[in-house]
């Protein structure tokens, strides 16, 4: 009876993993069948090109390599953008006492403040989960820690030259990305490699590849078509050329080489090439959105006019050289100031196949959640440059934990107000997930998006307030404001003009906003930190 029942099993096994191959096969097969389609629309568009426009295309790119085979210049005035914050984060989150009843402290309600109807989640993508280990050495990648003297950079790690990962050679190629795989289709042609770093090797390389536009622009569309499908932001398409190179090219130049013609030309992106002074090795720099403070990576800045009044900041992101020494390039090239700058801004939810882990929290006291996050959406995540505040205060969380939220508040609404629905949502933040600085959970400072706060064991007091400013943005109508003092972070809510609520509030475009803090654990709508009290924040404005 049991070898029956143990048959069975196999059986039942079997048919099931055939079952997941063959679902597997149709979406390879239909992936393929899409990247078809689209790769004969773009030779169709490019041969409805007209001949002129072809040949301007092709005297800019001649233009192009004859400026960057010119002797290039020496630039030594790297810069790095210093943090936010110039005082250590709190080592505990405190308690509040003498704490108010909801009731008490807002005692009349506006009508202003409602809950948002809630709009249909996008379908989860489907992707193929491969395993997948996080790499940790950027040679380029700016970590600081704070202390009580203030901010503190922790040394760069040097280059290493990696063992090179089997090169693919046929023309489809499955990228690990972030631990999803990604099927591309990669032309023979767009495979050859450089013969030097000098100016005019690389002028050769650029004039080279550029006689292959419908094999680029073909690439090109299948990454277009990756980012949005993913709801990456646009330093995906980095991300994607980076993991495509090192499947193509065992030379970290080469890899540069091909990663800079892409951003710049199919991407029309704010993209240079340089070569190291002391490293004699090829960085790869992108002009990250200049509105706004980026972190991670050192920068120089290069002319945007010919008049030299205007200069825009290029990142070093990529090569095999040092995040701190002097390099070669050209300087201002007027078909670059046409180009845009990359954005770091989520437009989209990021949408990378199905969650695969867990973390169960207390809504209320009575109330606990299961909430799925996203393996693939942490380690992308943790690449994406880190940046100012606004960015992690409105973006979304896994489509699978909204929903489980969404359904929680469906149920909870009759039992709140508006109002009261914020206060238990600050509430929630405060007390379902433990507090710990980055200093101590990572040894440097890290700014979370709210997925991340799901997903790691620890958040501190930023992280803290971009989950609870999300929550009330999705669910409410309520405005959110951020508070930076020196060494915390918290929000502020306006409740509407005609609110009647008692605690501490600060003014801001007409409106007043109540302090909400998500680290001081109990503490009510109105209450600061008592040792915040009657200091003046600097206000973080979100965008939404």
């Amino acid at each position: 009876m049991k070898r029956l029942l143990f048959a069975a099993i196999l059986i039942f096994a079997s048919i099931a993993a055939f079952s997941q191959d063959d679902e597997y096969q149709k979406f390879l097969e239909q992936r393929k069948k899409q990247m078809q389609e689209k790769s004969e629309a773009n030779k169709q568009k490019i041969s409805d090109m007209s001949q002129e426009y072809k040949d301007y295309v092709d005297r800019m790119n001649a233009e192009f390599a004859d400026f960057v085979a010119k002797q290039w210049e020496l630039f030594d005035e790297f810069k790095k953008q210093q943090l936010s914050y110039s005082q250590p984060k709190i080592e505990e989150a405190p308690v509040a006492v003498n704490t108010v009843e909801e009731q008490d402290v807002v005692t009349e309600e506006s009508k202003e403040i409602k809950y948002v109807e809630e709009a249909e989640l996008p379908a989860v993508t489907e992707a193929v989960k491969v395993a997948y280990e996080g790499k940790d050495n950027d040679n380029y990648e700016l970590k600081t820690r704070l202390d009580k003297n203030g901010a503190v950079d922790l040394p760069v790690k040097e280059y290493v030259e990696e063992k090179p990962a089997p090169i693919t050679y046929g023309t489809e190629i499955k990228l690990n990305f972030y631990g999803r795989q990604v099927p591309l289709h990669v032309s023979q042609k767009l495979k050859a490699k450089s013969n030097g770093i000098d100016e005019k090797n690389v002028a050769n390389y650029f004039t080279n590849i550029a006689k292959n536009r419908e094999e680029t622009k073909a690439l090109w569309d299948e990454l277009t078509g990756v980012v949005d499908e993913f709801g990456l932001n646009e330093w995906g398409y980095f991300c994607l050329l980076r993991s495509l190179s090192e499947k193509l090219f065992t030379n970290i130049d080469d890899r540069v080489l091909f990663c800079f013609y892409m951003l710049r030309n199919e991407g029309n992106f704010k993209t240079r090439v340089a070569r190291g002074k002391n490293s004699d090795k090829l960085t790869l720099l992108i002009a990250l959105d200049n509105s706004k403070e980026v972190y991670s990576y050192t920068f120089f800045q290069f002319k945007d006019d010919e008049s030299g009044t205007k200069k825009v900041k290029y990142y070093t992101v990529y090569g095999g050289g040092k995040a701190n020494e002097a390099v070669y390039s050209y300087d201002f090239c007027k078909q670059d100031a046409d180009k845009r700058e990359m954005k770091l801004d989520f437009t989209k939810n990021l949408n990378m196949g199905a969650c695969d882990v867990t973390r169960t929290v207390h809504l209320t006291k009575k109330r606990s959640v299961t909430l799925p996050y996203n393996k693939a959406h942490m380690a992308y995540l943790n690449d994406v440059p880190m940046t100012v505040f606004p960015i992690y205060f409105v973006n979304p969380i896994a489509i699978e934990a909204q929903q489980v939220l969404q359904d929680n508040f469906s149920e909870m609404r009759d039992q709140y107000t508006p109002t009261q629905f914020i206060q238990m949502l600050l509430h929630f933040v405060q007390t379902g997930f433990e507090y710990k600085t980055d200093d101590d959970q990572f040894g440097y400072e890290k700014y979370f998006y709210p997925e991340e706060v799901i997903g790691y064991p620890y958040c501190d007091c930023e992280d803290r307030s971009a989950m609870f400013a999300w929550l009330v943005q999705k669910y409410t109508n309520a405005k959110v404001i951020g508070l930076q003092y020196e060494g915390h972070v918290a929000t502020a809510v306006w409740f509407g003009d005609d609110a009647n609520v008692k605690g501490d509030g600060f003014m801001y475009g007409g409106k007043k906003y109540y302090v909400c803090d998500p680290t001081y654990i109990n503490a009510s709508i109105g209450m600061t930190m008592p040792q915040f009290k009657g200091k003046t924040p600097k206000i973080i404005k979100l965008r939404k």
